[in-house]
């Protein structure tokens, strides 16, 4: 065992989960042990898997950066430097648009995104996917992320509003408000399956034409044919759900998924599904 892992043993077996948090923020703030970063993740990883939930949220919203470090660059604004996994979301989003029977270059208006980070892509849907949107919205649990994307946006003069909260909280972050297009990339992976579930149906009740999601894809079966959801301790306790039976069992209806296996895109898997709510007839009509 080395140093490093005896020493995370030791604290876990020494204190309790209380303490050992406020000790794995204490170590978050202290520069001069950011090479020991990942030991404020090592000391509670007894914590990862007694309530994986909780423990995401932990490490989410007080920004530990051995945790959100690739989230924490104003290079992810950078369109040139754009990972592969968000170009093909974005193809696909404009694909089933236009499959719906709308213009993205008219007919969207307003974009809502649950789990933004520091809003980099919405300001990519503002400057180069749906330019014409009037409205973009974010809202993250990270905010740290929060205030340092909304900086950098303002001084770019860019109309991404983002507001910090939980996604589980969308009545008291949005309200009744309603967006044309509504997405979630990944942050569904550290829900459970009600949770999730409960999720998906409020942002599908605050969606008007199309709604996206994205995660994690189980490497062997398609998803959309899992008959639950599963946790997998291989990828820090995350779950990978079936957004196609949720987004359905909601009062949805699926236009579009992709399923990409076990084929890696920045370290992780990719299961997407767009869908319309009910309350869009003419085009669930067309569906069935």
């Amino acid at each position: 065992m080395s140093i490093t892992a005896e020493i995370k043993e030791y604290i876990r077996m020494a204190f309790p989960i209380s303490l050992r948090k406020h000790i794995a923020v204490w170590l978050n703030s202290q520069q001069w042990l950011s090479r020991w970063g990942y030991l404020a993740q090592g000391i509670l990883r007894d914590f990862q898997k007694k309530d994986p939930k909780a423990f995401h949220k932990f490490f989410w919203s007080n920004h530990i950066l051995s945790y959100a470090k690739q989230y924490d660059s104003e290079q992810l604004f950078d369109i040139n430097r754009m990972e592969p996994s968000r170009r093909i979301f974005f193809n696909d989003l404009i694909s089933a648009i236009q499959e719906i029977g709308l213009d993205p270059a008219k007919d969207i208006s307003s974009v809502l995104e649950v789990g933004c980070s520091l809003g980099y892509l919405l300001r990519f849907i503002e400057t180069d996917i749906l330019p014409d949107t009037k409205e973009l919205v974010g809202i993250d649990i990270d905010g740290d992320a929060i205030n340092k994307g909304a900086s950098y946006l303002q001084d770019v003069g860019s109309k991404v509003r983002l507001i910090h909260g939980d996604m589980e909280d969308l009545d008291r972050l949005v309200g009744n408000r309603t967006f044309d297009v509504v997405f979630a990339g990944g942050v569904l992976s550290y829900l459970n399956t009600a949770d999730a579930a409960r999720v998906i149906s409020e942002m599908l009740s605050r969606t008007e034409k199309l709604l996206a999601l994205i995660g994690l894809a189980h490497t062997t079966a398609d998803n959309s044919d899992l008959t639950q959801s599963l946790l997998d301790d291989s990828r820090g306790n995350q779950w990978v759900h079936n957004f196609k039976a949720m987004v359905e069992a909601a009062g949805g209806h699926v236009v579009r998924c992709r399923w990409e296996g076990a084929r890696l895109f920045n370290y992780q898997t990719i299961y997407a599904v767009f869908a319309v709510p009910s309350s869009n007839r003419e085009v669930v009509s067309k569906i069935k």
